[in-house]
């Protein structure tokens, strides 16, 4: 793998890694405006799990193939 090969790599991973937290970081702020205990169930069992790196994955994948 070359260098330029895997800056590009690098790049792309953390693309998905920023994409994710801003993903994640918008629906908790969304929520802190709801104000439940349901908020940190949907935290949990939601935004940390790896169905949904999977779907923010594939999401970013498909974005970057169009």
């Amino acid at each position: 793998m070359t260098d330029e090969e895997k800056a590009s790599a690098a790049a792309y991973m953390k693309l998905q890694d920023d994409v994710k937290q801003l993903i994640i970081d918008t629906v908790c702020k969304e929520l802190h405006n709801y104000s439940s205990s349901i908020h940190g169930h949907i935290k949990s069992g939601l935004l940390h799990t790896f169905d949904f790196e999977q779907r923010i994955r594939d999401i970013i994948r498909n974005q970057m193939t169009k």
